[in-house]
């Protein structure tokens, strides 16, 4: 199995259930990876939509993915605000320098007070009925969202402030050498 070694630029795929691009991150460092994880961070880094349009992003982000679950997690610092955005999606595979993963439409936003809000519950119906999604696939997603929340709930790693800072700083490090 491929794993990225600390400080390679990587690009991230997300993509839909029939395989077709959602969005691609162009540049991203790695922080860490092992046979389960990869926590990297981004800035400002090119984002290509479907459809082509491409824009930049405004604010650092530090990135977590573990193979076995069904969701990634992004923490993103904002100048005005700082947030979780986590995604419900396949595990991720890597290969030839890229993360990718199959994006299930649900999503959660933390704030720094923990409280937080599922969203597009009604997209993933939606693409449900659209991708006929398999019931071994449902069934993870429903499972995997339960052990999101939980995570959260209990400040489980990324959801912490120690755990924040000190991949951000190891970002701000590997950023000024790459």
């Amino acid at each position: 199995m491929e794993i990225p070694s600390i400080g390679s630029v990587i690009h991230i795929n997300s993509l839909k259930h029939d395989q077709t691009l959602h969005r691609r991150w162009e540049e991203n460092i790695v922080l860490y990876s092992d046979q389960q994880k990869i926590i990297g961070g981004n800035n400002k880094t090119i984002v290509e939509e479907a459809g082509g349009n491409r824009w930049r992003t405004k604010e650092p982000a530090i990135f977590y993915f573990d193979r076995r679950y069904w969701f990634n997690i992004i923490f993103i610092l904002g100048k005005d605000e700082s947030f979780y955005y986590c995604n419900i999606s396949s595990p991720y595979t890597y290969k030839n320098r890229m993360i990718q993963y199959i994006d299930y439409d649900i999503d959660i936003i933390v704030s720094l007070d923990w409280s937080y809000k599922i969203l597009d519950q009604e997209e993933y119906e939606t693409n449900n009925e659209k991708y006929t999604y398999p019931i071994t696939v449902q069934q993870a997603i429903e499972t995997d969202l339960i052990v999101l929340q939980n995570w959260i709930q209990h400040h489980h790693d990324p959801f912490n402030e120690s755990f924040i800072h000190y991949w951000y700083d190891k970002f701000l490090t590997l950023q000024s050498e790459v």
